[in-house]
Parts: C-alpha cells; structure tokens; sequence
C-alpha cells in the first residue's frame, strides 16, 4: 500500500477513535475498499481489517453478536481453545469474540454446510475484525464482522451476524458453485470473497487452523438445530441446561444419581433416587431443556424428568411393562422418541409434541427379539434405529424427517454389544463387538453403507462413543479384564490402533462437558469410576466419581469381574 494511501487511512481512524496512539505501530490494512458504483466488481470489496491492529482491535464501538450477549460457555470455550491456538487469536479469544464466532457457526449451520464452510467464515472475521462485530464504520462505510460495505446491505443487516455470514456464503458459493470451495484452499476461498490487495491475500491462509479448530469446537458444541442421542446402559449422563453433567448408575437397589456441581467441575456425592432395580437406563433432553431419565426393568418401566431446566427432579411414574434394552432419541422437531425390546421384537412410543405428552406403545412390525438398542440422528435429522441380538442385527429409520418408519433390514450378523456416533460431517459410525473384537461401518452417503470392518479391539466388550472437540469419533471398550480406547486420526478420517485405558469392569458410558471435553465413566463391583481429558487430547487417571456410588456387578452385563475396578490406565496419548 503507498504511504499516501496508508495516511487517508490513519488521519480517518485517528478522527474516529481520537487519539493518534491508537493507530501507531500500524504498518498496513488488508482490505482498504474504495468507493465504487454497483454492481460491485470483483476487487476491494471488504473494509478495513484490523489484522495489523492485534486482536484486540481498535476502540471502535461494537455492536452484540447474540442479542442475549455471551453465554457462560462461551467463556468457557474461549478459556478451553486459547493455548491452543497458533496465530493472530492466542490468548485474545474472549466470551464476547466467542458469541461471534457462535452466531456465525450457527447461520452456517441453518443454511445446511458443513464445518469447512464455517470454519472459512470464521478466518475471514479473524483477519477483518479480530473478531469484532464493529458498529461504526473507519473505512468508507465498512461495518460489522466481515467489515461489509453499504451495498452488502443496509446498516441493520451488515450488523446482524446471520445475515452478514448469509450474504458472505451467498458470494462464496457464487465464486465455488457446485460446492467447489470444499476442495479450495481456506485462505483462497476467503480471499476471493473479500477481494484486498493481492499482496495481503496470504493473510487469510494463516488463520486458516485457527478457524478450522474454532469452527469445530463450535460445531460439535452448539445446543441448536438436530440432537444427537445420549447413549443408553447402565451408567448414562445428560447435560442440564446450564452446562452441567448429570449421571445416573443403575444399582442392585434402585438407580443412583450424582451431577456436577458447576459446569465442567467437581461432583456431588452420589444419591438413591428410588426406581426399578439393576435398570437399564436412558436419558434425553426435551424441547425445553428438561433432561428426562427413562428406567427399564424386566418387570417395568419407568421414567423421571426435571420439573424445570437445570431443576430438580419429579417423582417416578410409570412408563409401560417391563423389557430388555432401550434407546431414547430425538426427532428433529425436539420430540424425543423412546424404543424398547422384549422377547416379542422392538416397541416404540414418542411425545405427541415437543416437551409434551406421550402417545401409546406400537410396535415396529419386527425387530429382533431382546436386542440390544442404539440410536443416532442421520445428516438430515432423521433418526435410525439399530438392533443387535445374538443371531442377528437389523436397522430401522424414518422415511422422512420426524415421519414414519421403515421396515427392518438386515444390517449384519449378531454380536455382543452395539454403540453408534456421528462424523463431523454428519456421516453415522456403527460400532459393534463380539467374541472376535470390536467391528465398525459406516455411512458412505446419505443412504449407502460401508461394509463391516474390523478395528482389532478386545473381545466381547461393552461400547460407548463420544466426539472430541475437533469432531474426531473416540470409542471406547471394557470387558471383565481390560479397558481400551481408539480415536479417529483426524474428522471424518480412519481410527487409530486401540490403546489400553485402564483395567477390567462392568459397563462404560461416556459425557461431554460444557467446554467439549470427554468425561468417560466405568463401572465394576467396587462401584462407579471416571476418567477424563484434562486437554482435547490428554487425559486424567481414574478416580471415584466423588464417592464409590453402587456397586455395579456385571450380572446382566458381562461376565465375572475383579473389584481392583478401573486402574493402571495411560493418562496421555
């Protein structure tokens, strides 16, 4: 840039701002726009970033991203994703920069792309604004996250984070039809968009790993748009509205309850909560934010819920006859969905609305007899069902979004144990075991299937899986001897070798805390463990969940187990 150009800019920030400190040490602006007619042509067509400013910005006001300014996670986050980040955001995220990156993540979202996208927003509003949704224009009429001049919209809009990122995507997907920009370089497709000076156009490909951990961090965060199931078994957990975890472990004597006392912190002791005896639990969250709890006996069912979000809890109440397994999800309107086995096939019941009543048990025309039951929510929204018994497995789903069901179709041979998770692109893993290993398949297209393939893995084991910060599948395996662990290399991608995590016992489940770290939970005869990552990829020993909890005998589960319980595991990998 000339030094006649770099002092227009310098005099205009100085009148705005009003002291001459604020700009000195600027050496240049990626996107000095110039004034032009419409249509637009394809050059200068950002405002004045702030990258050369720090990430602080200037102090220009700005205008709230969520109207309900930043939330408690936000904060949390930012804490979380700051020593991890390698460029111009180290150590500079905050609540507010992260309620940004939120909004941002969330238009992505509801225009239905996938990460990438969001992830190439989220480094243009790093280089433009540090992340700032400015209010006042420095550069011609430059305002807002992506410092939009007046012909991207009017003054309201150009602030409003959904519409701002809507008509950047809207340019984006102009310059990339076809959805080419998933095979362009992310500070390429930024560039394109923006349109600077062609000696600043690398400014965006620095930021480019930052965004893409941001943006994932976000995505497998967000509270909104399609929910994916919390698994069920023995020992399950569910996040309250106000970040915290609640667990529940079925005794010998009824099922047990015990909840962090402040998001991502400690845990209060464990406490009976009555209910039908060695359960099979499952948890979901309604519409509202409830979390409601679901107990299968042989001789009943039963569920609780919280009477208000992050509340307390109701009394028992009577949910059908008793069962083998059971699974809750939710349709993408928010209603939850509830299957059960017994020895006549798979039954299912649903809330009529969403936070509302229950219709009655129907049946599913099938399914294999005392099956083991797991859910997850397809791409789409749809939910499938996956139903293994010793002979055989099958798989159900709905033929359109909170519609009807299919009929059941072969999905492989029978197995001990199944759990299911999403990719970060949405795609679905399938996990099973049996006497040879742990075996998984996964979702090639919207419709189409992998064929099983083996992981190596323990044999006859329980499964959980969870999803780490950065949207890698984590799956984890216990039987009466040992516990392991394998991680995918990367989103979306292959899974490493298994890796020991510590020693034999009865059921494991696993959580996700408020700031996206893994809480993973374990039982034995001696009682409830857990173990979780104290980094996105490092991880605590084992230890009591505060107290000892019930004992959880592998009875129904597996067979006999030691009462050493969960020990000796690698804290890091």
């Amino acid at each position: 840039m000339a030094r006649s150009g770099l002092y227009r800019v310098f005099m205009r920030l100085a009148l705005v701002v009003g002291v001459w400190a604020s700009v000195i040490g600027l050496t240049a602006s990626v996107a000095v726009a110039r004034p032009e007619p419409v249509p637009v042509p394809d050059d200068d067509r950002s405002g004045v970033s702030r990258y050369f400013s720090g990430p602080q910005g200037l102090a220009i006001p700005t205008a709230p991203c969520d109207p309900a300014g930043p939330s408690a996670t936000d904060g949390i986050m930012a804490g979380q994703l700051n020593p991890q980040l390698d460029a111009k955001m180290a150590g500079y995220l905050t609540a507010y920069k992260m309620s940004c990156a939120r909004m941002v993540t969330q238009a992505v979202k509801d225009r239905g792309l996938n990460p990438r996208a969001a992830a190439i927003a989220i480094a243009t509003i790093i280089v433009e604004t540090s992340m700032n949704n400015y209010s006042q224009a420095v550069d011609h009429t430059s305002i807002g996250l992506f410092q939009q001049q007046d012909w991207w919209g009017s003054r309201e809009q150009r602030l409003n984070p959904a519409y701002a990122t809507n008509a950047f995507l809207d340019d984006m997907e102009r310059r990339y039809p076809g959805g080419s920009w998933n095979n362009a370089p992310i500070g390429e497709v930024c560039w394109r968009v923006q349109q600077p000076r062609e000696d600043l156009r690398h400014l965006y490909g620095i930021e480019a790993g930052d965004a893409t951990l941001i943006a994932n961090a976000l995505w497998s965060g967000t509270s909104t748009g399609p929910k994916h199931p919390y698994a069920s078994g023995r020992v399950v957990s569910g996040r309250s509205a106000d970040g915290r975890l609640e667990a529940f472990a079925a005794g010998a004597d009824g099922v047990y309850h015990a909840w962090q006392t402040a998001a991502n912190g400690a845990w209060s002791p464990w406490r009976p909560a009555g209910g039908p005896r060695n359960a099979q639990l499952a948890v979901a969250s309604n519409a509202d934010g409830r979390l409601e709890l679901f107990a299968l006996s042989d001789s009943t069912f039963d569920h609780m819920w919280q009477t208000g979000p992050s509340g307390g809890w109701s009394a028992w109440e009577n949910f059908g006859t008793g069962g083998h397994r059971l699974a809750a999800g939710h349709n993408a309107d928010g209603r939850i969905e509830v299957f059960a086995s017994n020895a006549d096939g798979v039954f299912h019941r649903w809330q009529t609305a969403p936070s509302g009543g229950w219709s009655g048990w129907e049946g599913t025309q099938g399914g294999p007899a005392d099956a083991r039951l797991a859910m997850e929510n397809a791409p789409d929204g749809r939910l499938e069902v996956f139903a293994l018994s010793d002979s055989t497995f099958e798989h159900l789903y709905q033929t359109r979004v909170n519609g009807g069901w299919s009929a059941w179709e072969n999905f492989g041979t029978g197995g001990r144990t199944v759990a299911t998770g999403h990719n970060q692109d949405g795609r679905l893993e399938v996990f099973a075991s049996n006497a040879d290993g742990v075996f998984h398949r996964w979702q090639t297209g919207p419709a189409s299937w992998s064929a099983w393939t083996g992981t190596g893995g323990i044999p006859d084991a329980e499964l959980a899986t969870s999803r780490s910060v950065d949207g890698r599948v984590e799956v984890f395996a216990i039987n009466a001897t040992t516990a392991s662990h394998a991680w995918q290399t990367r989103p979306n991608a292959e899974f490493s070798q298994w890796e020991t995590f510590g020693g034999g016992g009865t059921s494991i489940g696993t959580g996700r805390n408020a700031d996206g770290r893994v809480e993973v939970f374990g039982t034995s005869r001696a009682g409830v463990y857990h173990r979780w990552q104290t980094g996105f990829a490092t991880w605590s020993e084992w230890a009591w969940l505060n107290d000892s909890g019930p004992s959880m005998p592998q009875g129904v589960v597996a067979g006999p187990s030691t009462a050493k319980g969960l020990v000796g595991g690698s804290a890091r990998r």
